[in-house]
């Protein structure tokens, strides 16, 4: 199993970013988020009468779905009852993100310190980051990434693998050089037993 199917696992997300094994679904999530970021950053539209005015036309064509969907469509939207049984996605969605939201909560918490400690200096890059990008370039800048760099992985696995490696050997040295010069230099109190 490569990293990138470590990574990525599997489910919808990860055949939408991995080999692009729904070439529509993936071109057209592509399309559509550049064509969102060129409304909203290039073309500087505002963001809630965009999104009022696709909330309304969700709301149109999902009446005009269950109206009059059995004459044009073989498929019959999801009623209310199929959208709360315990399988539904959109229930999976709503635990996922407590569970996310648990876990930033035990990490406030202070149990583990390492982790208290990362996420304060993530939290911090993504602060300083933000503070020169738009939170909406951003996020087309994750979705390009993360739809792009796992195919380009997968195709020059060997080279991106060997030189991770000799990164990996120069980082081990240049710690062992920063140990023997600085940190074998700092005064130790001496151990009290």
């Amino acid at each position: 199993m490569s990293l990138v199917d470590q990574i990525l696992g599997d489910g919808a997300v990860a055949d939408l970013c991995r080999q692009w094994k729904d070439k529509i679904n993936s071109g057209i999530t592509l399309v559509m988020a550049t064509l969102f970021w060129f409304l909203l950053e290039i073309m500087e539209a505002r963001f809630v009468p965009l999104f009022c005015s696709i909330l309304l036309l969700l709301m149109l064509l999902l009446f005009l779905w269950a109206k009059f969907g059995e004459i044009f469509f073989t498929r019959r939207p999801p009623t209310l009852e199929e959208l709360n049984q315990p399988d539904s996605p959109l229930k999976a969605l709503f635990l996922k993100m407590e569970g996310h939201l648990l876990m930033l909560y035990e990490i406030a918490y202070g149990k583990d310190n390492k982790t208290f400690l990362k996420t304060i200096l993530y939290v911090t890059i993504i602060y300083i980051i933000g503070s020169y990008i738009s939170l909406l370039t951003i996020l087309y800048i994750c979705l390009v990434c993360s739809m792009t760099i796992p195919i380009l992985y997968q195709q020059f696995q060997e080279v991106i693998d060997s030189f991770m490696g000799k990164v990996s050997e120069e980082k081990d040295k240049l710690l062992e050089v920063f140990k023997t010069k600085v940190v074998s230099k700092i005064p130790r109190a001496p151990k009290v037993e």
